[in-house]
């Protein structure tokens, strides 16, 4: 089998799944990704044999892929922000809009020796990459579950940068994991969908990725937040700021329930494709 017949099986057995394109990126990425080559290279190339020692991988590869598992956790890694990060079923895969987040921090504290507390970390994306955009902070995160502290503490060693890590559940104000800690961002992208949404979802997320960091029962969907404004007044500075992603659904509702918890400056960010996606406050 060549690199392009490699490729175009791929995206053959993925179009009952995702549309043309869709299909052909995920292809393309798991080509990348596995025979260590850049999207030009695999044009180039194309032709080449790929290398039989691969082949059996390859084919239980490519099944998991047909059943709509994440090409992301296929492979067990992604980037973000130009980082590599691991990835399984025990953490969300990183989005390109929480890169975002991580820019609006990391260009507000430039050179700054500010704390910084990722509260639900997952695979440690948002720490990992903050505290390697920002040399001079010192970075804590948490996360409720074991699983996904062991692959985001993994995360810090890959990048080769210090995080501190513990388990803890955003909505225990009284047992903080830091202690006496005090923080200048408190940041967050914590689960925002409402469980009614999940219906209109693509398979391979709601098959494949960890409920628990993604769905809020509908008549309780701001509770992560409620609980984050809380944590925010126990363990933020004067003048310190939380930084969430959230719903566009939903948007207005957050922005007036830190409002209503004592905070100010409240703003609102939209992402690069317009919508309605951060909320700042002091």
């Amino acid at each position: 089998m060549t690199i392009k017949e490699l490729i175009n099986d791929i995206t053959h057995r993925l179009q009952p799944l995702y549309d043309s394109r869709e299909a052909a990126a995920v292809a393309s990425l798991y080509a990348q990704t596995k025979l260590g080559m850049q999207r030009h290279e695999l044009v180039l190339h194309g032709h080449e044999p790929v290398d039989g020692a691969l082949e059996a991988e390859i084919k239980r590869d490519v099944e998991q892929l047909a059943t709509g598992c994440p090409v992301q956790y296929v492979l067990g890694e992604t980037e973000f922000y130009g980082l590599p990060f691991k990835v399984s079923p025990a953490v969300l895969i990183p989005r390109p809009e929480t890169e975002e987040l991580v820019q609006m921090i990391a260009q507000r504290h430039a050179g700054a020796p500010v704390r910084i507390w990722d509260v639900g970390t997952g695979s440690g994306c948002i720490a990992v990459s903050l505290a390697k955009l920002l040399p001079d902070a010192a970075v804590f995160a948490t996360d409720i579950s074991e699983e996904a502290l062991a692959i985001a503490r993994e995360n810090a060693e890959r990048n080769g940068v210090g995080v501190t890590f513990a388990r803890h559940d955003m909505r225990d104000t009284e047992n903080l994991p830091f202690g006496d800690q005090r923080f200048d961002v408190l940041v967050s992208n914590p689960p925002y969908i409402p469980a009614s949404d999940r219906a209109a979802m693509h398979r391979n997320v709601t098959d494949h990725e960890p409920g628990l960091a993604l769905f809020v029962p509908d008549d309780d969907k701001l509770w992560c937040y409620r609980a984050l404004a809380r944590l925010g007044r126990r363990v933020l500075n004067p003048g310190g700021r939380i930084c969430v992603e959230t719903y566009h659904d939903f948007h207005d509702e957050l922005t007036d329930l830190f409002r209503k918890n004592d905070y100010s400056e409240v703003q609102s960010f939209r992402d690069l494709n317009g919508n309605p996606r951060f909320v700042t406050a002091e």
